[in-house]
């Protein structure tokens, strides 16, 4: 498939077979990219040490936050390894902080922002990054910029404890 100048393969097997990257790494015409096999920092660096990826897809929701990813990006930048920033359907609110976090790294080459668009039957977030067509529009409003609508809020069902 390399005649087909694929820019890359995302996680093409579980994570379980990680040490089996390199040796694809080293037969495959086409780069490929740990998504599901990067969870912390340290998959990083162990991937990265290992020679089983080109690049490292990083989500909030799979680090387990920004100063994760944070760690993750400069892990993969120290060592050359391009990230893209990925998601994992969440709302608006999580997709203006990934925005905000790509413009701040240059190391984020690629971007998969799409999952707003996917599985959401309504949009309670007021601000943040709006989709303009397929571009994201991101205003100067302070913070993230983002917040939940109270009233879609007060429609949930809720416990205090």
């Amino acid at each position: 498939m390399g005649e087909f100048d694929i820019q890359f393969c995302e996680q093409p097997m579980r994570k379980w077979n990680d040490e089996r990257l390199p040796a694809l790494m080293a037969l495959s015409p086409i780069p490929i990219m740990a998504d599901e096999s990067v969870f912390t920092h340290y998959d990083a660096e162990r991937l990265i040490r290992n020679k089983a990826c080109a690049y490292i897809n990083i989500k909030f929701a799979k680090s387990g936050g920004i100063l994760e990813a944070i760690k993750i990006n400069q892990v993969a930048e120290e060592n050359s390894i391009v990230c893209m920033l990925g998601g994992m359907l969440e709302s608006r609110v999580a997709l203006t902080a990934k925005v905000h976090f790509a413009m701040a790294f240059d190391n984020i080459h690629f971007y998969d922002l799409d999952t707003c668009l996917l599985g959401h039957q309504k949009d309670p977030v007021l601000g943040g990054v709006k989709y303009q067509g397929m571009e994201l529009i991101l205003d100067d409003s302070p913070g993230i910029g983002a917040d939940v609508d109270p009233e879609y809020l007060k429609n949930l069902e809720q416990t205090s404890i």
